[in-house]
């Protein structure tokens, strides 16, 4: 699954790549992230079918509209940072947006995943994965918007959605075989559009070519609860001697 990325753009690439308008109140709020923990709920800019032409800062795990008090949401989204993507339309925390058409796009420069070198995972090796040839690139997620019963507090939310891994992706994350939804830039628009079917939505969730990915080794650092791991040096690479024999 996928509950750690990157996103080292600038606020004034993101505005170019997507070509949306400044914002000062996403300028204000946007910070460039070495590394985002899902479990620290963040708050991260997507573009949402609802409003495509905009960027607006969401936090990561989805709160479903019909959670009723604010403990129940804390606990949901520790459940929800992923979807299965196959399994969106049917899943009660994820059916609804899925339904109604709650796609969002979001922005990334990476992610990170960690191979399992013995069955029980006791040893694991980290990588970060991008895109050979492009820097920034859009992650396929679901969004919503949960009201505060008790504050009238607006919560919004988004969830990363996930597909069975390529062949790149099967090496490295071989204990779960999964993936994030890296959607072609060509078709991130398509994402957006409200009136997909549920055919063509599921079409958009398949692997990419892993020809277009590439991964590094890097430091066992970023699971470190001593340091801190939103830094610059949690990217550089570092090699494994367990590695050794394979080819790079």
């Amino acid at each position: 699954m996928c509950y750690h990325k990157s996103l080292t753009a600038k606020y004034e690439q993101l505005i170019e790549y997507y070509g949306t308008p400044h914002s000062d109140v996403v300028a204000d709020l946007y910070s460039v992230k070495f590394h985002e923990n899902g479990f620290d709920f963040l708050s991260g800019p997507v573009l949402t079918s609802g409003r495509p032409d905009e960027l607006q800062m969401f936090k990561w795990g989805l709160v479903p509209f019909w959670v009723k008090d604010q403990a129940s949401a804390l606990r949901l989204r520790m459940s929800t940072l992923n979807c299965i993507s196959e399994e969106m339309f049917d899943k009660p925390a994820f059916r609804d947006a899925a339904r109604e058409g709650k796609r969002c796009l979001i922005p990334c420069t990476g992610f990170f995943e960690w191979r399992w070198m013995d069955e029980k995972g006791k040893v694991k090796i980290p990588y970060f994965v991008h895109l050979k040839d492009q820097p920034l690139f859009s992650i396929a997620g679901l969004y919503s918007r949960w009201i505060d019963r008790t504050t009238d507090e607006r919560y919004y939310s988004y969830t990363v959605l996930t597909t069975r891994a390529n062949e790149m992706m099967s090496t490295i994350h071989n204990s779960k075989q999964r993936m994030p939804v890296i959607l072609p830039r060509e078709y991130e628009k398509d994402w957006l559009n409200p009136n997909l079917t549920e055919e063509d939505v599921l079409a958009l969730c398949e692997p990419i070519d892993a020809d277009l990915m590439q991964a590094r080794t890097i430091s066992r650092r970023i699971t470190s609860k001593k340091e801190e791991t939103n830094v610059p040096e949690v990217l550089e690479e570092k090699e494994y001697e367990e590695l050794s024999g394979e080819k790079s």
